[in-house]
C-alpha cells in the first residue's frame, strides 16, 4: 500500500456524489480551498469522488454557494473500522486473543529444513538437535547459532561447512560435506590411533593381495575363515642380529580378493489375496494441534478393510511463520480381501525378479559374479528358488590392535 494511500485510510475518508446546477463550479471551489479530491469519476448528470473525513465537514457552505446536492456512497478507514469495532466487543477480544497467541507462537521452533546433507540422514541430524536439547517446541532464544555450528563439524567429521539461522519459526540447517571419493576409508582410518589389523569379512579362498602397509600373513591359494589375519598391523624393527628390537603398530592397508559361495534361498507361496476395491469412499476433514487432532465430521463406522489415505499441510502465515498447525484430509477407501493363486510360470517370474535384484544389489557394491547356479523346486503350496553364487569380493575389514597386546609382543621383543 502507498504511503499516501496509508495516511488517507488512517484518517478516513468518505466516496461522494455531487449533482446539481454547476457540480464544475464545485470542484473548482473546492480546489480553491485547498481540499483535495481523488478517484473523480464523471457519470450521466453526476460526479463521483473522494473526499477526507476532515474536509467533508469543510464543504457546506459550497455546497450552499453552488447549489448542489451530496450524498455519501461509501464510509472507508481506520475511524469507521473502530466505530463499528466498538459495537462488537467479541470480535475485538477475538482478535486481541489471536494476535496475542501469534506472537506467542512466534517464540518457538516449529519447523526444521536440511540443506546440503547428502551423506548424513536428517534423521541422523535431528538426533543430534535433540541431544542439543533442540526440537519442535524449544524457545528461539534457546540456543546460540555459532555454537551450533560449531557442535556440527564436530560432531560429524563429513561436514566441512555449517551454517544456521532462523526464518520467522523455523530452523534451517545448511551443511557442506566432504565428498572426495575417500572421505570414507580416510574417516574410518582415523578411528584406529594405535594400528590396526587386516581381517578377513568372510571364509574363502585368497585370490589375490597387494599389501599398502603393514605385514601380508597369507597367499593367493589360501583358505582363510571369517576373522583371520590376512595383513598384520605390527611391523618387526630387526637388530642387525636379526632379533627383533621393538614392533610399530601401523594401520594395515591392502586390497585382498576372495572368492566364497554365496547361498540364496527365496521362497513364493502360490496362495496369496489382493485387494479388489469396491469404490466406496469416506472422506473427512482434521485440524492437528500439537498431538491432538479433531476430525469433522466423524465417522462413526469404518470399513472392515479399508485403506486410508491422508493429505495435510502446515499452516504457515506470510511466508515465515510456521505453526504446529496441521489442516488436511482423510479418505477411506474400501476394499475386499479376494483369495487367489499364482500359477506355476507368475511365481517363477516372481522369484527370478528377486534373484536379479539380489544380484544387481551385490554388484553395485562391487561384488563380481563369476559363477550362478539356480535350481527352483516345486511343492505343493509353494515355490522355492536355491541358487549358489561364486563371488568375489574386497575380504578385508580392519580390527583394532589391543594395547596389551602390542605391550606384550614389545615385552617379548626386549627380553
Amino acid at each position: 500500500m502507498p504511503m499516501i494511500a496509508l495516511i488517507r485510510y488512517c484518517r478516513g475518508y468518505v466516496r461522494i456524489s455531487v449533482r446539481g446546477y454547476a457540480p464544475e463550479r464545485f470542484m473548482n471551489l473546492c480546489a480553491n480551498r485547498a481540499i483535495v479530491l481523488w478517484e473523480l469519476n464523471g457519470h450521466d448528470g453526476f460526479y463521483t469522488m473522494c473526499i477526507s473525513l476532515s474536509d467533508f465537514f469543510k464543504i457546506r457552505d459550497i455546497v450552499h454557494k453552488t447549489k448542489t446536492r451530496v450524498a455519501v456512497l461509501e464510509k472507508r478507514g481506520l475511524p469507521f473500522f473502530l466505530q463499528d469495532v466498538r459495537h462488537r466487543k467479541m470480535f475485538l477480544l477475538g482478535v486481541l486473543l489471536c494476535s496475542a497467541f501469534l506472537i506467542l507462537m512466534s517464540q518457538f521452533i516449529w519447523a526444521m529444513e536440511f540443506d546440503g546433507n547428502r551423506m548424513i540422514t536428517e534423521e541422523e541430524l535431528k538426533r543430534y538437535l535433540e541431544d542439543e536439547g533442540i526440537r519442535y517446541g524449544t524457545p528461539r532464544h534457546f540456543f546460540s547459532a555459532e555454537t551450533l555450528e560449531k557442535g556440527l563439524r564436530e560432531a560429524f567429521e563429513e561436514i566441512t561447512w555449517a551454517s544456521v539461522s532462523l526464518q520467522g519459526t523455523k530452523l534451517v540447517v545448511k551443511i557442506q560435506e566432504d565428498i572426495l571419493p575417500d572421505t570414507a576409508q580416510k574417516q574410518e582410518l582415523s578411528k584406529f590411533e594405535n594400528g590396526a589389523d587386516l581381517v578377513a569379512s568372510c571364509s574363502g579362498t585368497v585370490v589375490s593381495i597387494l599389501t599398502r602397509s603393514g605385514i601380508p600373513t597369507v597367499r593367493p591359494g589360501d583358505s582363510v575363515s571369517r576373522g583371520d589375519l590376512l595383513i598384520s598391523g605390527r611391523i618387526p624393527v630387526k637388530n642387525d642380529d636379526e632379533t627383533v628390537r621393538e614392533y610399530l603398530s601401523v594401520v594395515a592397508d591392502g586390497d585382498v580378493i576372495l572368492e566364497t559361495d554365496y547361498r540364496v534361498h527365496l521362497s513364493c507361496p502360490y496362495a496369496y489375496q489382493y485387494k479388489n476395491y469396491t469404490g466406496r469412499e469416506k472422506s473427512r476433514k482434521f485440524l492437528t494441534i500439537g498431538s491432538l487432532r479433531v476430525l469433522f465430521p466423524p465417522i462413526r463406522k469404518n470399513f472392515a478393510c479399508q485403506d486410508i489415505v491422508t493429505q495435510q499441510n502446515r499452516l504457515c502465515l506470510f511466508g515465515q511463520l510456521d505453526l504446529p498447525i496441521f489442516a488436511g484430509s482423510q479418505t477411506l477407501r474400501e476394499y475386499l480381501p479376494v483369495d487367489a493363486r499364482y500359477d506355476t510360470d507368475s511365481a517363477k517370474k516372481i522369484l527370478l525378479d528377486k534373484f536379479q535384484k539380489i544380484i544387481a544389489a551385490l554388484e553395485e557394491k562391487g561384488v563380481q559374479i563369476i559363477q550362478k547356479d539356480v535350481r527352483i523346486v516345486e511343492k505343493a503350496d509353494i515355490l522355492t528358488l536355491e541358487g549358489s553364487l561364486k563371488i568375489q569380493l574386497q575380504g578385508g575389514v580392519w580390527q583394532a590392535l589391543s594395547i596389551s597386546d602390542t605391550a606384550k609382543e614389545q615385552e617379548t621383543a626386549q627380553n
